[in-house]
């Protein structure tokens, strides 16, 4: 039986993790956006507001879908306290391996059982940030596009241990 993801976690708010946030918001999911302190996540969160202001402005998004969308992104700036109940975990962090590696390591110490471990790297090896885990079947790549509310696009990819429900679930997300 595959993971129905309801509750994201969202590791880093700049322009790719408010990007995952808000379209994961705008889509139905509870949202938990993430950063090393307030001023970032605010930041994130107002990212998130001019993205849907536009949207709006457009015709492309109801604004009462927009407000519904915000009230389901909650901010926070401890890691533990951000994935303690979520379905789906996604890093948009920078580019350095041992930081990701860190923080995998850090965050499934503090996940639930059930969470899938995602990074948004669009470069680096799946099974190398997996390594840095005692579960690699949980871990893999969601490579999102920018910027993610104009592109319909993600990118899966399989580490060497992702297992086969962990891809069944975040295809189901997808």
């Amino acid at each position: 039986m595959s993971l129905e993801i309801k509750t994201i976690a969202v590791l880093g708010a700049g322009t790719m993790g408010h990007g995952i946030a808000g379209q994961a918001a705008r889509f139905g999911c509870t949202v938990v956006l993430n950063d090393v302190d307030d001023a970032r996540v605010q930041k994130g969160l107002e990212g998130i507001r001019g993205v849907f202001q536009t949207g709006v402005a457009k015709g492309k998004l109801a604004a009462a879908d927009a407000e519904a969308a915000l009230a389901r992104i909650r901010l926070d700036t401890s890691i533990e306290s951000a994935v303690a109940g979520a379905d789906l975990i996604v890093e948009a962090v920078p580019e350095q391996m041992d930081l990701k590696r860190e923080l995998f390591a850090r965050v499934e110490a503090a996940a639930p059982a059930h969470a899938v471990l995602g990074s948004n790297t669009s470069s680096l090896s799946i099974t190398e940030i997996a390594a840095a885990t005692k579960s690699p079947q949980r871990v893999v790549g969601l490579h999102f596009f920018n910027p993610v509310a104009v592109m319909p696009l993600l990118e899966i990819v399989r580490g060497e241990h992702t297992s086969a429900d962990t891809l069944a679930a975040v295809r189901a997300f997808g």
